[in-house]
């Protein structure tokens, strides 16, 4: 296995609900835990994505922490490389997702599309232009 400089790791209020947003909706792939655990592991392609809900897993100090900024807003977007924008944007849009930006060639050489998660995370898929037709 792969040594992982970083996984994200997502708090989230309903790991149930979490995992069907990313599994059924997104296509990651659970790799570890499940919906009544309060840590799941993900994956897409070469990337990697945590869950966690706040409970018991760590220490009452770090957990209460947790609690705390869960539903606050963050700036941060996750970057996802992914093949087939267009038709995980249009999956995402079939299934009501929030799409906060819709897809399209950027500058910078790349095309991409941004989705909130039911959590209010942001999530950014894309992919090199040339690559692969979106």
């Amino acid at each position: 296995m792969p040594d992982w400089g970083v996984i994200p790791a997502l708090r989230v209020t309903d790991m149930a609900g979490s995992l069907a947003f990313y599994q059924e909706t997104l296509g990651f792939k659970l790799e570890h835990g499940g919906p009544a655990e309060e840590h799941c592991s993900l994956s897409f392609g070469d990337a990697r994505l945590m869950l966690e809900v706040a409970g018991s897993f760590y220490t009452p100090a770090y957990n209460e922490a947790i609690r705390k900024r869960l539903g606050t807003k963050s700036a941060t977007a996750l970057y996802v490389q992914a093949a087939d924008l267009a038709g995980l944007q249009r999956r995402a849009s079939e299934a009501g997702v929030h799409i906060i930006d819709p897809l399209a060639d950027r500058p910078w050489g790349q095309a991409e599309f941004t989705v909130e998660d039911p959590e209010g995370n942001w999530l950014t898929f894309w992919h090199p232009l040339g690559d692969h037709t979106h």
